[in-house]
């Protein structure tokens, strides 16, 4: 009898432990530490797409690529080739004899390993000059005519504070004798996160 009482304890203790390991919640995987990367870090972006002054719409998306990577203490957090989607914030374009063709972007997402962040940038102004003259100041690092981002002094969120530093092209002679802004392809502009971006 006592042999048969320890054999069913023995099982009933079996049954515990196996149910027990059964119905014990699935522990979740710990969630890998988000990376922040602070505001005020400088986005160095080179253009995919052409960005004419005649075509371009506030609202409209371009393809671009991040050209510098992002790094934090040696650490590379944003690898450079990133896709980098901008948008147009304001088109504007200038008179026949006075005015500037004017185009300022600003980054909508950048896209890291197959995921799409939102990210909250300066904007960076492109105009050419006024006054009907068929050239103004050059790139900023290239060649070309006409375009140059300008930095508002004591600018809030909105102010301009980007700059091309690279890249051929910014204005292209129209058939009024005034210079047609453009952005081609390759051109290097720079942005500035305005907000912590986590990644």
């Amino acid at each position: 009898m006592t042999a048969m009482k320890s054999s069913k304890l023995l099982n009933l203790t079996l049954l515990g432990v196996f149910a027990a390991a059964f119905l014990a919640p699935e522990v979740a995987p710990s969630a890998t530490p988000k990376t922040l990367i602070p505001a005020g870090t400088i986005l160095t972006v080179r253009t995919i797409d052409p960005i004419d002054v005649d075509a371009a719409q506030a609202g409209m998306k371009f393809n671009g690529t991040l050209d510098d990577p992002v790094m934090l203490q040696g650490d590379v957090i944003v690898p450079r080739g990133a896709s980098v989607r901008m948008v147009a914030a304001k088109v504007e374009q200038g008179g026949r004899m006075k005015g500037s063709d004017l185009i300022q972007l600003k980054i909508y997402s950048i896209t890291v390993k197959g995921k799409s962040y939102p990210v909250v940038t300066s904007l960076s102004e492109t105009k050419t000059g006024g006054e009907g003259k068929k050239s103004s100041r050059k790139l900023i690092g290239g060649a070309g005519l006409g375009a140059i981002i300008g930095g508002i002094a004591g600018g809030g969120t909105g102010a301009a504070i980007g700059a091309v530093v690279g890249g051929a092209g910014g204005a292209a002679v129209a058939a009024s004798g005034k210079p047609h802004l453009k952005v081609p392809p390759e051109t290097r502009l720079q942005f500035q996160l305005l907000a912590d971006w986590k990644i």
